[in-house]
């Protein structure tokens, strides 16, 4: 999956609407044809639901996923914030950079060293943190 598929769930996850491709595209300022070339992806692995001039909808999969990789995150922002004493704004912005880079096993220690916690410094909510879902659960 590319990085492209998990900033399209994500956002999905986030505009708590029905979006189009080109709204989608417009948000991330990229081309209608990559866009739409994703969502063919996403689609075709079953993370979201899509008709030609329609929405782009979650399914419950996509749903999870998206939760999942805002849980990493959040939970590397927690990370960061404890251990290296960044400000939570820096933090986040940091922890949208590289969180895709850790694995689930790695993120889910973070989340057991802090007692799986539910919310992150900055106030939002960590996802799903007392069952720890993982992309590699949600794919099989």
């Amino acid at each position: 999956m590319l990085d492209l598929d998990y900033r399209i769930l994500k956002y999905l996850f986030r505009s708590s609407k029905h979006l189009k491709v080109g709204q989608i595209a417009k948000f991330l300022k990229l081309p209608h044809s990559t866009v739409g070339s994703c969502i063919k992806r996403l689609e075709k692995d079953n993370f979201v639901i899509y008709d030609r001039y329609r929405s782009v909808i979650l399914t419950k999969k996509g749903v999870n996923l998206a939760k999942e990789l805002i849980r990493h995150a959040r939970l590397l922002e927690l990370l960061l914030i404890n251990e290296l004493d960044l400000k939570a704004e820096d933090a986040h912005i940091e922890s949208e950079k590289f969180h895709l880079l850790f694995s689930c096993n790695t993120i889910n220690k973070i989340c057991e060293r802090y007692n799986h916690p539910k919310q992150c410094p900055c106030g939002d909510s960590i996802l799903n943190s007392s069952k720890c879902f993982c992309e590699e659960k949600l794919t099989k």
